[in-house]
């Protein structure tokens, strides 16, 4: 709590409130950005021991800082800056916040608006500053010493903290308006007497907006119970619950179930048996596609990461699709007519399962199974036998020790994950940003989750991914985490040797894949965190598996897996082949 319940002004007072009111939602990590606007708040922040705060030099990894403890917690993480562009360089968190729905709190500090249009010093127009991306955005204005005054500013808190939590889980926005003085110096007769820095009304940690009671999960059973193919696809989403679900569900209809590795289903008991793990592989052969025809799919989080998945659901757009949604938003963008089912997605599919949802024909769940396994058996040698980006996704699937958060970063790792590591009973916490997708804050993100798991936490991304949020390393990273960042070192964007703009060099190598020679090892000594180089599957297995050195580097360390662009282009497409024709045969 705060040192001392007596505020000297009207913008302690006023910040004390709000960091009051956001501790007793449950907000409990907060990433500050220097500055001096923000000072208020950041002396409210640092007066409270309910908060960990995080202090970032970048204003932007800040923000994504944020987003992985949002990701890993569930919770939105306070980020705080003071006013100008420093608000402004929250803005691709804030997107990615929204697409991803991930809980996201954006307090920007301001001048009064009195100043707006101007021409005071680092002073924009902050209202709205981030468009629609939010899910509220509230310009307060200045601090109002007074019982109502503390009244609207806690109406404005709640709603905000609704926003953020609440279905779909975004990024809400607070606008801070503050006068000088900005230091805790006491102006006397500025706050009345006996006026405590306390919003009033209820506020329970944990307490999260209510759905009503979902009508969808008899729907859903009675779908089930009259299809004979029936399929459930699982998307990304920030719910490991909806995976742990759509895995009971699978194994009570005995239907097939294609689960991405950000779902909750791929990595956990059950997996191995009901999930798919080759359907990325297998469902690249037009004939095997073709012949997995269902009569019902049943969808559940966002779009999956895999292409070929997504061409066959637009391949069998005439079977009945249905995507389960807490919200009546639309999510097909594949255009597959798909139908709406609406309600908390956990409660509906655990409701279907509780009720009588039939069994799938044993020949649909045996062709899946055989397709899956000949897929799987076909990339195995490759995996164990050559050095390609595929085999390191697969062996940090299968060292890192179980419980592990498991950060994948954007561009390939992600697709890589999807495609050759297989699913397994062994439990991860695969966390990742998929919403717009991009590589920006990646590492600021990876050490942000890692914070609020509170254990050690392994990532794996790119090389240009580490280089685009390098100060992450070099100056912004909080003491006491441990994170094992494995990084793909494949000098440049691999990703775009899978577009036909290959055929096309120049442009392609210099303007395209943009190839970099940035010593990796001199990157993590600038940072002070060991480094170390592996060159086949079985060290890396090995790699992950070590404890961290906790002495050094303060539980960071960074192992740098060297690709050849062109060897593994080769490679995967050699592997992805054999897995095509391998479940062509099985089929």
């Amino acid at each position: 709590m705060s040192r001392t319940p007596a505020a000297p002004n009207r913008n302690a007072l006023w910040a004390r409130a709000l960091v009051d009111g956001l501790a007793r939602r449950g907000v409990s990590h907060a990433c500050v950005g220097s500055g001096s606007r923000s000072a208020p708040l950041v002396e409210a922040l640092a007066a409270d021991d309910r908060f960990t705060l995080h202090p970032h030099v970048d204003e932007r990894s800040a923000a994504f800082f944020a987003l992985g403890v949002g990701a890993a917690s569930g919770r939105p993480a306070a980020v705080v800056t003071t006013s100008g562009t420093a608000a402004a360089n929250l803005f691709p968190a804030v997107v990615e916040a929204s697409q991803s729905e991930v809980p996201f709190l954006a307090l920007t500090a301001d001048r009064p608006a009195a100043l707006r249009g101007t021409d005071a010093n680092q002073t924009i127009d902050q209202r709205d500053l981030f468009g629609r991306y939010t899910r509220r955005s509230i310009d307060l204005a200045l601090p109002e010493p007074t019982p109502a005054g503390l009244a609207r500013l806690g109406a404005a808190v709640e709603a905000a903290w609704r926003a953020a939590v609440g279905s779909p889980a975004g990024p809400a926005h607070l606008n801070v308006q503050f006068a000088k003085p900005l230091e805790p110096v006491r102006v006397p007769g500025d706050v009345p007497s006996g006026l405590e820095p306390r919003l009033p009304g209820p506020a329970t940690p944990g307490d999260t907006p209510g759905t009503p009671p979902p009508d969808a999960g008899a729907e859903l059973a009675t779908l089930l119970h009259g299809a004979r193919r029936p399929l459930i696809v699982c998307g990304p989403n920030q719910r490991s619950e909806v995976g742990r679900a759509s895995l009971a569900l699978a194994a009570r209809a005995h239907a097939p179930l294609v689960a991405d590795p950000l779902s909750g289903a791929r990595f956990g008991s059950g997996a191995a048996r009901w999930t798919m793990g080759g359907a990325d592989l297998s469902l690249r052969a037009d004939d095997v596609a073709a012949a997995l025809r269902p009569d019902l799919v049943v969808r559940v989080g966002r779009a999956p990461t895999s292409a070929a998945v997504c061409r066959y659901l637009e391949r069998h757009a005439d079977a009945p699709q249905f995507v389960l949604d807490a919200t009546h938003r639309w999510r097909d963008h594949l255009a597959t007519s798909a139908r709406r089912l609406t309600g908390d997605p956990v409660e509906t599919l655990e409701r279907a399962g509780a009720a009588d949802c039939g069994e799938a024909d044993e020949a649909w769940l045996g062709r899946w199974r055989a397709t899956d396994r000949a897929a799987r058996l076909a990339v195995e040698p490759s995996l164990a036998e050559a050095w390609f980006e595929g085999a390191v996704a697969n062996a940090m699937a299968e060292g890192l020790p179980e419980g592990t958060p498991w950060f994948i970063g954007n561009s390939m790792p992600i697709r890589d994950v999807d495609a050759f590591a297989r699913a397994t009973d062994r439990p991860l916490r695969p966390l990742g940003l998929r919403g717009a997708s991009g590589i920006d804050g990646n590492v600021s993100a990876a050490l942000g989750a890692a914070a609020a798991s509170g254990r050690p936490a392994a990532a794996l991304m790119g090389d240009l991914t580490l280089l685009h949020d390098a100060g992450a390393l070099l100056a912004d990273r909080p003491p006491g985490i441990s994170l094992h960042l494995v990084v793909i070192q494949n000098r440049g964007g691999g990703i775009f040797h899978m577009l036909p703009i290959r055929e096309h060099d120049p442009p392609f190598t210099p303007y395209v894949v943009m190839p970099q020679s940035v010593d990796l090892g001199a990157v993590a000594a600038a940072a002070g965190i060991p480094h170390r180089l592996v060159s086949s599957a079985a060290e890396l297995r090995e790699a992950v598996k070590a404890p961290g050195p906790e002495s050094e580097g303060r539980g960071l360390r960074l192992t740098e897996a060297c690709i050849e662009r062109e060897h593994n282009w080769q490679q995967r497409t050699a592997a992805i082949e054999n897995a095509k024709e391998a479940a062509r045969r099985a089929i």
